[in-house]
């Protein structure tokens, strides 16, 4: 069942009072405000358990997931930042730490701690780290941009200071799949080329494709294209160290397709440009991402 209410028009109304499994209960991620929730800012935290079946064959969290983890986390501080208005990302990106790319660094649990750098009118900017939750390494760094927007049917009702929401088991098995699986991507025609299928999961409360669901979308599509292997294929040694996606409109109908392309290699990294479209829309533009994508040793080589 869809957890969107049919309107007129391109904004259906959001439906927060259904809680349709969705990208949120896949990541498992319950975040905790560390301030006091008087202010406009929310400074937030939030664990992720790396499980074991969204982590490489290492425990590495791929980079297009680490993308989704901070749009979501970076999403409600941006929100609340925003109210009584609420937001759309408008350009997100990730940098991993060198040393998380490849070896044991970030292989385990994470923590992302994010706070609101710029506050304004129209726009809101915040800035996320991750670190892993053994000893605090740095593994990556998140920014992300949105935009400040009168939603159609208000925002969600948000309590302060937020306190984790406990996800009851979802009977549904691709909340313990891969992320190829529950974000239903498909092999395209050739290397560099993905599709993905619209499905309730993977949309928000408007009915949106999930801006997580484009993170993991670009990262697949780049490795593919680097690799010159279909996109579902497995890229052992290969990881995304850089991922800017820009966010151009929203995806509704599907399938959703993404192209990529390299456009520069010095040494070991390939400078990639990822295109995505609704097919189902007339080929309208999604999404422009630029990824670098960095191979390793053969000794490092690990597994989607």
């Amino acid at each position: 069942m869809s957890d969107v209410e049919p309107t007129d028009g391109e904004n259906p109304r959001p439906r927060f009072d259904r809680r349709a499994p969705g990208v949120a209960a896949y990541l498992g991620m319950a975040v905790t405000e560390l301030s006091d929730g008087t202010g406009p800012a929310a400074v937030l935290r939030g664990p992720f358990a790396a499980p074991s079946h969204v982590v490489d064959a290492n425990g590495r969290t791929p980079t297009g997931i680490l993308a989704a983890l901070v749009d979501s986390i970076s999403g409600m501080a941006s929100g609340i930042a925003a109210l009584p208005g609420w937001i759309v990302t408008t350009n997100l990106n990730v940098r991993r730490a060198p040393a998380s790319l490849f070896g044991p660094t970030g292989t385990g649990p994470l923590l992302l701690d994010t706070e609101v750098l710029r506050r304004g009118r129209s726009a809101i900017v915040t800035r996320t780290s991750v670190t892993a939750a053994d000893d605090g390494a740095a593994v990556a760094t998140g920014w992300m941009t949105a935009a400040v927007l009168a939603p159609n049917g208000g925002p969600p009702e948000i309590t302060r200071p937020v306190r984790p929401v406990g996800f009851e088991p979802v009977d549904d098995p691709a909340f313990a799949a891969d992320p190829d699986t529950f974000f239903a991507l498909r092999d395209g025609h050739a290397p560099g080329e993905v599709a993905l299928d619209l499905v309730d999961r993977t949309r928000n409360p408007w009915g949106i494709l999930h801006g997580g669901a484009m993170t993991v979308l670009a990262d697949t599509a780049a490795r593919s294209a680097v690799a010159g292997t279909p996109a579902l294929t497995p890229t052992p040694g290969m990881a995304v160290a850089d991922l800017n996606v820009h966010y151009l409109s929203p995806g509704r109908v599907g399938p959703v397709r993404a192209t990529a392309r390299v456009i520069g290699t010095k040494g070991l990294e390939h400078l990639v440009r990822v295109s995505v479209v609704d097919h189902g829309a007339g080929d309208r533009p999604l999404v422009v991402a630029l990824a670098t994508v960095r191979q390793g040793p053969a000794d490092a080589a690990t597994v989607r």
